[in-house]
């Protein structure tokens, strides 16, 4: 991974081979970035991608091989209750047909590059999991 940081926040530049969630939290965790913004494009392969089901309270995960295009990542960073950095991401991708897929990302390893921007809020976020939704929540 390359870096520079710039008013506001953080370039990245992610390199091939590298996971995107994993490298992302590492990162986070370097820094000690209290809570963010995530924008970013690029290529990526072997990515896992998953949609929230509420009735089973639980993410319904599907993973795609092959090279694919990132047309969109976004997400935000908080930490969780045993204060360990969370990325939530979403992603748009699309395979050489140019059919699209978007979901969460579980996660995803770069094939060519990834182009990230990391928007720094000043105070710490965190996530807690609200066990009527299965789901955790921002504590605002």
């Amino acid at each position: 991974m390359k870096f520079r940081e710039v008013k506001n926040g953080y370039l990245l530049r992610l390199e091939k081979g590298e996971e995107v969630i994993g490298a992302i939290t590492q990162f986070v965790r370097e820094k000690n970035i209290p809570a963010g913004f995530i924008s970013g494009i690029g290529a990526v392969g072997d990515a896992t991608l998953g949609i929230f089901d509420r009735d089973k309270k639980a993410y319904m995960k599907k993973k795609f091989s092959g090279d694919l295009e990132v047309g969109n990542l976004t997400g935000n960073i908080a930490y969780l209750n045993d204060n360990e950095p969370y990325p939530h991401c979403h992603i748009t991708v699309s395979d050489s047909s140019l059919n699209a897929y978007t979901g969460h990302l579980f996660e995803a390893t770069v094939t060519i590059t990834l182009e990230i921007f990391i928007f720094v809020f000043e105070n710490k976020l965190y996530r807690k999991e609200d066990p009527t939704m299965g789901f955790k929540f921002w504590q605002l």
